[in-house]
């Protein structure tokens, strides 16, 4: 992270990567608990602790599930 003059803060190019590929887990997990029928609000609490916990391959599995659902 780099301070910025105007008080905030701004991500290195490395920082914005992580920060996309959180992102895109904390999305994705979301959805995903949302649609088994857990309340939006816990989904998007347990989505929060799951994201930065959960391996790339199992992470890219639920993905290509879900990509593939989302298909047909």
């Amino acid at each position: 992270m780099l301070p910025s003059d105007s008080g905030t803060v701004e991500l290195t190019d490395a920082g914005l990567k992580v920060a996309k590929k959180i992102y895109e887990r904390h999305v994705l997990i979301s959805q995903v608990l949302t649609d088994l029928g857990v309340p939006e609000k816990i989904a998007s609490e347990d989505a929060c602790r799951i994201e930065h916990v959960i391996s790339d391959e199992t992470f890219k599995v639920i993905k290509k599930y879900y990509k593939n659902k989302s298909e047909k």
